[in-house]
């Protein structure tokens, strides 16, 4: 319901001024709050979006990392470092 169309409707109550006033406060002031709900939603919704960007641009990242890290590397095969014997001569 709109403001004006509550605001008809209140003046065919039999009600005093302030009790309308204050019903007709109450009402913007809840127009107001829905608003401002709506405007919340929409920016924590766009929060949840960017977050699943990140996740999937993070283990986006994380896989090319691993695939450059596995380049040139033969599968099952590790090479360590061996320390020089001291009775082998140089």
């Amino acid at each position: 319901m709109q403001y004006n169309e509550f605001n008809r409707r209140l003046e065919k109550c039999h009600l005093d001024q302030d009790t309308k006033y204050l019903l007709a406060h109450l009402f913007e002031t809840q127009i107001e709050i829905n608003r401002q709900l709506d405007v919340c939603a929409s920016l924590i919704a766009g929060l949840v979006q960017s977050t699943e960007q990140f996740v999937a641009l993070h283990e986006s990242t994380q896989g090319k990392v691993k695939q450059m890290m596995e380049h040139g590397r033969t599968p099952g095969v590790e090479v360590h470092s061996v320390r020089n014997d001291p009775d082998e001569g140089d």
